[in-house]
């Protein structure tokens, strides 16, 4: 038998017993045999401690030495640990039964048992998320706290408990309990299903995510589900954050590109369908970037959401505003085709955009061109719709700013054009197709050239020459001045090299070089390569390269200032805050600009000349007055006292192989070295203007 047994008789003696039974209680054949007294086998029991794991009631029934007359069932630990269980039953006719079964394993897979219930009841209830039983009618079994909590209730029993209404089919807005159900009946789990909670204690919806699988019976039956809980409603204002960021300016709240384009091909597809029209204003502000230069970018900030407010109210309800980037505006205006009341909103933005605005006590304004096209005319998809107006902006922009345009056939052809020179450009950047042309600078004290002003030319193969007005603002525009103005400087560098060493050479910057970070490096690489000394190169820039990031840049000029290189400033006197940056950098030369020239007869002219010669001696600097053409021009700005003329009174700019004949020696016989290279002008200057 897999249990020990001993029968007692009523004489108090062992009658049957087995092996077991001797193992069970841990005693020797001699102490338990047939015949062996059980009153002698209890004792022997007591006195070494067989009990003493026992407590109470039922360690003094043990320790007694009588039989007993009830049947009884009991539980004790032995000394060395082994758990068993002994069944006594009386015999009518004395004496008794009792049967030893070892339950040390039962005992240990019980403990382990409730250890992992308490496990998991400290789990389920202690979790940071939702945890729950449901019915297959969605009636919650189970819940714990943090379930309880996410619904605003103080613990799980108010939850669950009857009367409460609490059910799964909170977690599902109406139709989606459906859809919910029917994914997990035909799954048999369901993940990530977000959804609002409409039953929350304190009335207020919030959303959750929620993850439950289906629990089968013995026969592979659905019989409930289960699952876990978390709030979902931050996440779900996070996203809506998100999605609003993607679909909105960030700075001032309208809407961005991307929403642009999504209504204007909504408004597009109800104006075919409904036979209504839909017109696109392209808005770019004019002065901008000055402002935001001048004031910073927090200044030029808060003008933009001033400017998107008042555009905003300037239109009817129901328009729409977006910001597109930077400075670029773009509006749609329902209901109008007319040109008229089109024309009359655009007035009406240009307006209200261009009134002064206060930014830090500071009255200040810009204005705005716009292109406008009509849909469904001027295009029936929304990319074409706002090109033909993005093209009518570009006609504005030229027209003067401040004005409206509205598409017209044509326009594109022009924008056309530009891209195609802008193609060009960049092959001949590429393929080196640039050249320089030398415009000589006169020195009036003794009638000589001291230097030439290095000119950019583009012989083009098909269209001839083409104008610097029109390549250099689209090289500018592009980035691409930046490497053509590299190459300037590093072929100037080269070719007054091989001049007399009396001789500079004056070479253009454009701002966009002068705020690039390698524009140092390329000035210090052109005098390297072409071994020219630093003080015969002369670099002219105008006041607008000052105007942006103007510490860095005169950090920059001061460098190579250090070194040896000249500096002028170019155009002076149509920039923007001349005499301010004046004084911050001295310049070693001083250009007029030749419109000041042009019109010498005037009295405001001919004060504004004679004012910068002053300054220009004050200074220690050089002035060069520009575009000298006629002799009365150049003996009125002899007599107001300018240090060198440069014009076509002198010379056109002249291919270098032309420039070298104006680079022979005079007075000095052929095996003699000339100290100087002179050019008496009054000899020189009609072949000069001939080439």
């Amino acid at each position: 038998m897999d249990q020990g047994i001993l029968m007692v008789g009523a004489d108090n003696r062992v009658l049957v017993h087995n092996q077991k039974a001797r193992d069970l209680l841990g005693v020797s054949e001699g102490l338990l045999h047939e015949g062996a007294r059980f009153d002698l086998l209890q004792q022997h029991q007591i006195d070494r401690g067989e009990f003493r794991k026992v407590n109470g009631e039922l360690r003094h029934l043990l320790e007694s030495a009588a039989l007993g007359t009830a049947a009884v069932t009991y539980e004790r630990e032995r000394p060395n640990g082994t758990s068993i269980e002994v069944r006594s039953v009386p015999l009518p006719t004395g004496g008794l039964v009792r049967t030893f079964t070892d339950i040390t394993e039962r005992r240990r897979r019980e403990a382990a048992l409730r250890l992992a219930e308490a496990e998991y009841q400290t789990l389920f209830q202690n979790a940071v998320v939702g945890v729950y039983r449901a019915n297959l009618d969605g009636t919650l079994v189970r819940a714990n706290q943090a379930l309880a909590k996410l619904h605003g209730y103080g613990d799980s029993a108010c939850a669950t408990a009857p009367g409460t209404g609490f059910t799964h089919d909170w977690y599902v807005d109406g139709d989606r309990t459906h859809a919910f159900m029917r994914l997990l009946l035909t799954h048999g789990r369901v993940d990530d299903f977000v959804s609002e909670v409409t039953g929350h204690a304190t009335g207020r919806p919030i959303w959750v995510s929620e993850t439950a699988w289906l629990v089968r019976d013995a026969e592979g039956c659905p019989s409930c589900f289960e699952g876990t809980v978390v709030d979902a409603t931050e996440r779900k204002r996070a996203e809506a954050q998100i999605e609003h960021m993607a679909r909105h300016d960030a700075l001032t709240g309208l809407p961005n590109r991307r929403q642009f384009q999504e209504r204007l091909t909504q408004e597009l597809v109800h104006a075919q369908r409904q036979g209504t029209a839909v017109a696109v204003l392209c808005c770019d502000l004019d002065r901008f970037k000055t402002v935001n230069d001048t004031f910073g970018h927090p200044a030029g900030d808060a003008l933009l959401c001033t400017l998107a407010d008042r555009m905003r109210r300037s239109l009817q309800p129901g328009d729409i505003v977006a910001r597109l980037g930077g400075d670029e505006f773009a509006i749609i205006l329902l209901g109008r085709s007319h040109p008229h009341g089109v024309g009359a909103a655009a007035q009406r933005l240009i307006e209200v955009v261009g009134e002064p605005v206060d930014i830090d006590g500071h009255l200040t304004n810009v204005g705005v061109s716009i292109g406008v096209a009509i849909g469904l005319d001027d295009g029936d998809r929304a990319d074409l719709l706002f090109k033909n107006a993005d093209i009518a902006l570009y006609r504005a922009k030229e027209a003067g700013r401040h004005t409206c345009r509205f598409y017209e056939a044509g326009m594109d052809m022009a924008v056309a054009s530009r891209n195609l020179l802008e193609i060009d450009l960049k092959d001949t950047v590429r393929n080196g197709g640039f050249a320089l042309h030398y415009q000589p600078i006169i020195d009036l004290a003794s009638d000589t050239v001291r230097g030439f002003e290095a000119l950019l030319r583009w012989p083009h193969a098909a269209k001839g020459m083409i104008s610097p007005a029109d390549f250099i603002p689209l090289a500018e525009e592009t980035g691409l001045i930046v490497e053509l103005g590299a190459w300037a400087l590093r072929d100037a560098c080269q070719e007054a090299a091989s001049w007399p060493s009396d001789l500079r050479v004056g070479v253009n910057v454009s701002a966009v070089q002068i705020q690039h970070i390698d524009f140092h490096q390329h000035v210090l690489d052109a005098l390297v390569r072409s071994g020219l000394a630093p003080e015969r190169l002369e670099l002219e820039i105008t006041e607008s390269v000052l105007v942006k990031d103007a510490e860095r840049v005169i950090a920059c000029l001061h460098r190579l200032r250090r070194i040896g290189v000249r500096l002028a400033i170019d155009d002076f006197g149509t920039g923007y805050s001349s005499l301010s940056y004046l004084c911050q950098f001295p310049f070693d030369k001083i250009k007029i600009d030749r419109s000041f020239i042009q019109d010498a007869c005037a009295s405001t002219s001919g004060a504004i000349v004679r004012a910068v010669v002053g300054l220009g001696k004050h200074l220690g600097a050089t002035i060069t007055a520009e575009g000298v053409e006629t002799q009365a021009q150049l003996d009125w700005v002899r007599r107001e006292g300018c240090s060198e003329v440069q014009g076509f009174i002198f010379g056109k700019p002249m291919p270098p192989s032309v420039i070298k004949g104006m680079m022979r020696p005079v007075g000095v016989g052929h095996d003699q070295q000339p100290e100087r290279t002179h050019c008496p002008v009054s000899c020189e200057r009609r072949s000069l203007l001939d080439a």
